[in-house]
């Protein structure tokens, strides 16, 4: 688990060197960015580099400044960086949401763990923090959607964050760090990960999955927004089936009968999250038909971002590359603003789902406002 292993993410490697080579590792990050892009892989990196016993340095090759310091990385064969490759370190904790489960009191165990709530803080962190390590170099406490930390939990965390003994060091990671309280915030040095190029995402994308053609390699790395994690859970999930039903309704929305579409829409949501429940029983029916509305509505977004491109005369940039007859047919029937338009009320859509809109009432009010315009 090298440290230059993580690829793309300069600033936030850069940084960690420099503090790491200073001996001025602060012990509270929240490594904030995408989901999919390394933030877990570089903390597990640095966690094995201070857990390490005898610690490697090599050249920086991923780094743009001429400057930056050199990667040091725990060396892979001592018996601690063995343990942190195998997940089965004493001193590395995962904090998590449906940690909940394993939680001492059962009236904490029978709630649905949608969050990560202030007893599952307490218990397996707060609590945790000032006990020697069990192989006395460090503890660290890697607390994965940090984002899901209740208001009371963060709370219930701050005097942690901000005088943990000298041998702990905690990691937020967090795809939405405006869900974290500015209290959290302040407590902690923020890193931040970027997206990652979509070549990159389709070079990794072609070595794991083989088996797919290179027209739907590259829809998947270009739908996943610089996510190589967000590109396998597409791959994983069969999204690209799901992208051409989403696509056929837009195609054909002047003919369809508004009722008909959402309904469509509304099936389509399940079908976009139907491994999901299986994998995260603690998610409501809610929670899972926004996330599969939140699916649709991206792709249609791309869909529409298409027709702007094509619009604009970046057709070698497209998407949906199998459908150009249609986007054509699309950028030639709406101009550049009604397009824009549209890709705004999408976005708006979305914005209501987190806030909780009905989502039949926000589906319909969506597909109405596409239709509209369109000619028959």
């Amino acid at each position: 688990m090298s440290l230059s292993n993580v690829k793309h993410q300069s600033r936030a490697q850069d940084m960690l060197q420099r503090a790491y080579a200073k001996d001025r590792l602060p012990h509270a990050y929240i490594f904030h960015g995408p989901d999919g892009v390394g933030k877990e892989t570089l903390a597990r990196g640095i966690s094995q580099l201070l857990l390490c016993d005898s610690p490697i340095e090599s050249e920086n090759e991923n780094s743009d400044d001429k400057t930056a310091p050199p990667v040091h990385s725990g060396c892979g064969n001592c018996e601690s960086c063995r343990l942190v490759l195998a997940e089965t370190h004493p001193d590395i904790h995962s904090v998590y949401r449906q940690l909940a489960r394993q939680h001492p009191k059962p009236e904490v165990r029978k709630r649905t763990a949608r969050d990560i709530g202030v007893d599952v803080i307490r218990h397996f962190l707060v609590d945790k923090v000032h006990l020697t390590p069990s192989r006395g170099k460090a503890k660290i406490f890697l607390v994965r959607e940090a984002d899901r930390i209740t208001r009371q939990a963060q709370n219930a965390l701050l005097k942690t964050l901000e005088e943990p003994p000298g041998t702990t060091y905690i990691i937020l990671l967090t795809a939405s760090i405006d869900r974290l309280l500015p209290t959290t915030q302040s407590r902690c040095q923020l890193v931040e990960f970027n997206a990652l190029p979509t070549p990159f995402v389709r070079e990794k994308l072609g070595t794991l999955y083989q088996q797919l053609t290179p027209q739907d390699l590259d829809w998947y790395a270009k739908n996943a927004s610089g996510s190589i994690g967000g590109a396998i859970e597409a791959i994983q999930r069969d999204r690209l089936p799901i992208a051409e039903r989403v696509i056929d309704t837009l195609s054909n929305l002047s003919e369809r009968k508004l009722a008909a579409l959402v309904k469509e829409w509304l099936n389509t949501s399940e079908s976009a999250t139907g491994t999901l429940r299986k994998e995260d029983p603690d998610i409501t029916d809610a929670e899972a038909k926004r996330i599969g509305l939140k699916i649709i509505f991206r792709i249609a977004a791309a869909y529409y971002a298409d027709a702007l491109r094509i619009k604009t005369g970046q057709s070698d940039d497209l998407i949906n590359t199998a459908h150009q007859a249609k986007l054509h047919t699309l950028a030639n029937a709406l101009n550049h603003d009604e397009i824009i338009d549209r890709i705004n009320r999408i976005a708006r859509a979305e914005n209501q789902l987190d806030r909780n809109i009905h989502a039949q009432l926000c589906v319909e009010t969506l597909l109405g406002d596409l239709t509209c315009g369109v000619p028959a």
